[in-house]
């Protein structure tokens, strides 16, 4: 049997990836959806297309683009029985070639919809194995059926627009993000200042205890909101990881360098074992050196007071292993499935629970971005 790849003619497979190239260079969501759009009516020759997205605050799915513009209005519920509901719950493509069976499933369809259908095909858009939204597609032109190859041509399309639109979500959220960083900046600032001039003066021990509290927490939100902008910039690409030689020899020296005075306050000894030499690995020794202060940030603060933080460095089956380990309590088998969430955090020796919860969502997305885990 003939496989739908193999009955593609040539100008249909240039056409398509002519098409996935214009996705992956699109960082404007409703400027790739159009080109979607385009090209799925050019490739099968449709009537008509539409792709609709799920919501993630309200649920409700919303056409983001369509061949005829009046479309935009539609909205559904996520009960109501849309083709799109029907997508999302099962997560596979649906064909429907006649009009009986159309009729026969009651979809509810979007006002700018033809009157009339022939047939409708409907894709799921996967993201992270989650569906976002749907491509729906109605009409094949002249008299013919939507086919195993048209299917297949779409399918491809639906993979790479889900891809597109999920990165261009996170490009617009990391610069919602950076613009709120930058407001925030200010009054923060000035709470830092206030404070200062504050703790200057001649206070009673309630006030002294206020003052400190403001300081405190001023020091905790700037972090947590710088935190919180490397990590959205991370996971959205817009932090480029250098590739350089990286000495992890001088990486780990500079990082407890770093941290003596943190482990010193709690009379914590912080060493190395490390070869005399070690091969280069390629990366960003800057943030890599994050990444490292990060966890041994943790080892230190979850540690008990006299303990010891060892960090090591080995060739193991020709990776490079650096463990860092320390003299704490450990962690319990409920909490490990969760070290990386962002916001999560363990409550230290004293059952409070410190630090801004995106330090190791810092570091792991840091050593997966250099192929690490």
């Amino acid at each position: 049997m003939q496989q739908p790849i193999e009955k593609a003619t040539g100008n249909q497979l240039i056409r398509l990836l002519d098409i996935c190239n214009k996705l992956g260079s699109s960082e404007d969501l409703p400027a790739l959806l159009d080109i979607a759009i385009d090209g799925i009516i050019e490739l099968i020759d449709a009537e008509f297309a539409a792709i609709l997205l799920l919501d993630q605050i309200t649920g409700k799915l919303k056409v983001a683009a369509a061949s005829e513009l009046s479309s935009f209005v539609d909205e559904y519920e996520t009960h109501q029985k849309t083709l799109a509901k029907l997508i999302i719950e099962s997560k596979q493509p649906l064909i429907l070639n006649d009009t009986k069976a159309i009729e026969d499933a009651h979809i509810t369809l979007a006002s700018s919809w033809p009157k009339t259908l022939k047939n409708l095909l409907g894709i799921p858009l996967v993201s992270n194995s989650k569906v976002i939204g749907v491509l729906e597609i109605a009409n094949k032109s002249g008299r013919g059926d939507y086919s195993d190859h048209d299917l297949y041509l779409v399918q491809i399309l639906a993979v790479q627009t889900a891809l597109a639109a999920e990165n261009a979500r996170l490009f617009q959220q990391t610069d919602l993000i950076a613009d709120f960083m930058h407001e925030l900046k200010t009054p923060l600032m000035a709470l830092t200042a206030a404070s200062e001039l504050l703790a200057r003066e001649v206070l009673s021990q309630r006030q002294e205890e206020l003052v400190n509290m403001l300081q405190v927490e001023t020091m905790r939100l700037s972090k947590m909101a710088q935190d919180f902008l490397d990590l959205a910039r991370l996971e959205s690409g817009r932090i480029k990881i250098a590739r350089e030689p990286v000495d992890l020899i001088k990486l780990i020296n500079d990082v407890v360098q770093a941290q003596k005075p943190q482990a010193s306050a709690r009379n914590i000894k912080i060493s190395t074992e490390v070869p005399d030499e070690f091969p280069p690995i390629t990366g960003d020794f800057n943030r890599l050196k994050r990444a490292f202060l990060n966890l041994t940030n943790n080892a230190i603060k979850y540690n008990v007071e006299g303990g010891r933080v060892l960090l090591t460095l080995n060739i193991v089956e020709q990776e490079a292993v650096i463990t860092i380990s320390d003299t704490g309590p450990g962690i319990s088998e409920a909490d490990l499935p969760h070290l990386f969430d962002r916001f999560y955090r363990l409550p230290d020796n004293e059952g409070f629970t410190e630090g801004t919860g995106l330090g190791l969502s810092i570091a792991a997305r840091i050593l997966q971005e250099h192929g690490g885990r």
